[in-house]
């Protein structure tokens, strides 16, 4: 006999929200910072460990609130809409993290040209950022914290 897990309820996937949020933040600002500094004409190091430490400290702070406010319900949302509109399946964390960070880049991009901001090279490198580590935070959540749809932990009871 196997064992399945239960479908994840809203407070599972609002707090899988924050992990892969976390996740995606931390390994987001790692990556951007090695960015500007492979891009810096002088300074290379300064300039990385500068962008480091800025987002490691005040912009936790920021990222927080948006997290919770923005972010986690979001994530929540298109959680619920996957599972109830797609099978069980090991890709549903990756297509849910995925729409999530597509939507908040798609908004952002959008401040940016409503603000004037010129959209270059730097703008798109960074965006792209989060579309790619969403959906592999997505995908971890949902095999280690949620363990859905259960594939990896069904149990056996012995005949």
């Amino acid at each position: 006999m196997t064992r399945e897990n239960s479908v994840p309820g809203t407070p599972e996937l609002f707090f899988a929200s924050l992990v892969a949020t976390a996740l995606v933040y931390f390994t987001g600002i790692a990556i951007i910072a090695v960015m500007v500094g492979l891009t810096s004409s002088a300074g290379a190091l300064s300039n990385m460990l500068t962008f480091l430490a800025m987002f490691a400290t005040i912009g936790v702070g920021a990222a927080v609130f948006v997290a919770f406010l923005i972010v986690a319900p979001l994530g929540t949302a298109v959680g619920l809409a996957v599972l109830r509109l797609t099978p069980p399946a090991w890709w549903q964390g990756p297509l849910a993290g995925g729409l999530v960070a597509a939507t908040l880049v798609a908004v952002t991009l959008l401040l940016f040209q409503l603000g004037g901001q010129p959209l270059d090279w730097g703008v798109y490198a960074m965006a792209a950022v989060p579309l790619a580590l969403a959906p592999v935070a997505g995908g971890l959540v949902q095999k280690h914290l949620l363990h859905w749809p259960g594939s990896d932990r069904q149990e056996l009871t012995p005949a």
